[in-house]
């Protein structure tokens, strides 16, 4: 290899490696909301940025590597969907919560409401969920929510409002929300 070929590989690999770093634990939280699975999850978030290696050419605009890279892990974690032909309907593991020096009561009233909140999102239509997980849990602009689903601004406006309806009727209904 020639040393300005190897020098724009390792350019390649460290551009790759910034998106890694910035963008990993969205790509991840994606990835776990549509399969439920975090075993299945890291693998997704594996094969996004082997994709993101392989076609880094596509992201023109540097701006928009948060959306890029959720579109492509909310597409392969639909493609493991498809390939399982089954969703489980109660998620198997809570996310791990940072330590906030709470006490026991507190942290158990937390974790109850971690756990209610998490099991209200997994009985969300899947396309309400995503969406809200994408607005709500990752900040993006309801623009890139559309992107990212690959749906119009108003349909991913409407299917933001509709999670929310629904996730607050949950919650009421579990007695987490008055």
């Amino acid at each position: 290899m020639s040393p300005a070929a190897d020098e724009a590989s390792r350019a390649v690999f460290r551009r790759v490696e910034a998106l890694f770093v910035a963008h990993v634990s969205a790509v991840f939280n994606v990835a776990y909301r549509v399969l439920w699975n975090r075993s299945d999850a890291e693998d997704v978030v594996q094969a996004t940025f082997v994709k993101a290696l392989t076609r880094l050419d596509q992201l023109n605009d540097t701006t928009r590597s948060r959306p890029w890279l959720l579109q492509v892990a909310y597409r392969e974690s639909i493609a493991v969907v498809r390939k399982r032909r089954e969703l489980p309907l109660d998620p198997i593991d809570l996310p791990e919560s940072n330590s906030l020096d709470l006490g026991p009561e507190e942290s158990a009233v937390l974790s109850e409401v971690a756990a209610e909140l998490s099991q209200a999102l997994g009985r969300l239509d899947d396309d309400e969920r995503m969406a809200l997980v994408l607005r709500d849990v990752e900040g993006l602009p309801m623009r890139d929510v559309a992107d990212v689903l690959g749906i119009g601004l108003s349909a991913a406006k409407m299917r933001v409002h509709r999670g929310r309806q629904s996730l607050r009727l949950l919650l009421h209904a579990s007695g987490i929300q008055q």
